[in-house]
């Protein structure tokens, strides 16, 4: 089972990951106007006007993009774990399905939950690590209660399925408006998060694999 260390390392860099993203898919909230304060009649006199309340300045109304909290980031890997599940039992195309509408209320997207769709995970603070370190176990007792000859659960099988989720992450949030490489560079960062779980440690690609020169 995963360390609560672990989990929380990999909920945080999910968070860096899908942070990006999140700004992509999330409109960016404006600061409420100041409210003003109630002052005497004796205090205004003596003040002046400027007693009555400060007045909101143009700048205060800029956009505010909230930062990506670390149980948002576990929320995003439990539905990496979902998809590992699902690809275990044969459903990975109903998990693609239900990206765009689970994602943005994950992500805390206004309107998100009138979809019509199932709740999503919704970040609960220590709760989401919990869940997440359980999941995890569940993964690997699914993995290792399949039937498979004799052998034994491996790194390198991990790895591919992990691959196979990358790719299929990426062109759910490429259908959803992300730019490819925004999309790319997220679900890679989630891909080596959810890895990090299992012990499993790749670098980030950040960009294509240089090509090799054939040899002859």
């Amino acid at each position: 089972m995963p360390t609560d260390y672990a989990c929380q390392a990999a909920a945080e860099q999910a968070a860096r990951g899908i942070a990006p993203v999140r700004a992509l898919l999330v409109p960016s909230q404006r600061n409420a106007p100041a409210q003003q304060e109630e002052v005497s009649v004796v205090i205004r006199s003596f003040l002046g006007p400027d007693a009555a309340g400060r007045q909101s300045a143009p700048g205060d109304s800029a956009p505010r993009v909230e930062p990506v909290s670390a149980p948002m980031g576990a929320a995003v890997l439990l539905s990496f774990l979902d998809g590992l599940r699902a690809d275990l039992s044969g459903a990975l195309v109903d998990w693609y399905s239900s990206i765009p509408a689970q994602l943005p209320m994950t992500l805390g997207a206004p309107g998100a939950e009138a979809s019509g769709q199932a709740p999503a995970r919704l970040p609960n603070g220590w709760q989401s690590l919990a869940d997440l370190q359980s999941n995890a176990q569940d993964v690997l007792t699914v993995l290792a209660s399949r039937p498979r000859d004799g052998q034994q659960v491996g790194p390198a099988e991990l790895s591919w399925r992990l691959a196979l989720l990358e790719d299929v992450f990426s062109g759910a949030l490429r259908r959803m408006g992300v730019p490819d490489q925004p999309a790319a560079d997220c679900a890679a960062e989630l891909t080596v998060a959810t890895g990090s779980l299992f012990g499993l440690n790749r670098p980030t690609p950040r960009s294509a694999p240089a090509q090799h020169s054939p040899s002859y």
